[in-house]
């Protein structure tokens, strides 16, 4: 086993990490050398810092359970009216053609688009970090360079009919017209009609897990 890595900090460095007084930072490093996660000593003002074997087993274990958690969360979103980008990009035959044979489906010559909250789009992006994407190349034509596109498998449904999933698309796309906020879900079917959508209505996007690393 690698040697672990140790950290050198006084309990008023640890308390400005922490945004609690030297007082609290340095009964939280007793605290944790009492419980046997770390072990210190003292190098002239300063602690040096080891985490345990059962300190790591604990941060794993936590790590694992936060995980879980995060991975059983589903991001919601609101219709939100586009302002037709996504149906233009997907038209183009250079995007059309690896769309039908990287995803496994013909698309809609659109997208819906919805409106991530702050804390949804924040978890989504967490998520997508932490899965494989499906690379559409980018291309050049006789007018313009158009870039790779990144797309992630999900499922959509309307929070109010949750049995009827699509399976669809998340377009992540680093340049674009929308808010960073807005999510752009390509799928086959003509998706508000299908739901009966209007704007403002609450979507689900429930990720597929089997791309994940």
């Amino acid at each position: 086993m690698g040697k672990r890595k140790e950290i050198k900090i006084n309990s008023t460095e640890f308390g400005d990490l922490l945004n609690v007084s030297q007082q609290t930072a340095s009964r939280r490093i007793q605290n944790l050398e009492e419980m046997n996660w770390i072990t210190r000593s003292i190098e002239g003002k300063q602690q040096k810092i080891e985490i345990t074997e059962l300190g790591t087993e604990i941060m794993l274990n936590m790590y694992r359970t936060l995980k879980k958690i995060l991975d059983t969360i589903l991001i919601a979103g609101e219709v939100s009216e586009g302002i037709g980008e996504g149906g233009y990009y997907v038209a183009i035959k250079g995007y059309y053609e690896q769309f039908k044979e990287k995803l496994g489906f013909e698309p809609y010559i659109g997208t819906l688009n919805l409106d991530l909250d702050v804390i949804n789009n924040s978890l989504l992006r967490e998520k997508l970090n932490d899965m494989r994407f499906i690379k559409i190349n980018g291309f050049k034509d006789e007018n313009r360079n158009y870039g790779d596109v990144k797309c992630h498998h999900c499922y959509v449904f309307p929070l109010k009919d949750k049995e009827n999933k699509v399976k669809a698309a998340i377009l992540n796309i680093d340049r674009t017209h929308h808010g960073k906020n807005i999510v752009e879900i390509l799928a086959q079917p003509y998706l508000r009609d299908y739901f009966n959508l209007k704007d403002g209505d609450k979507v689900i996007i429930e990720l597929i897990h089997d791309d994940k690393n």
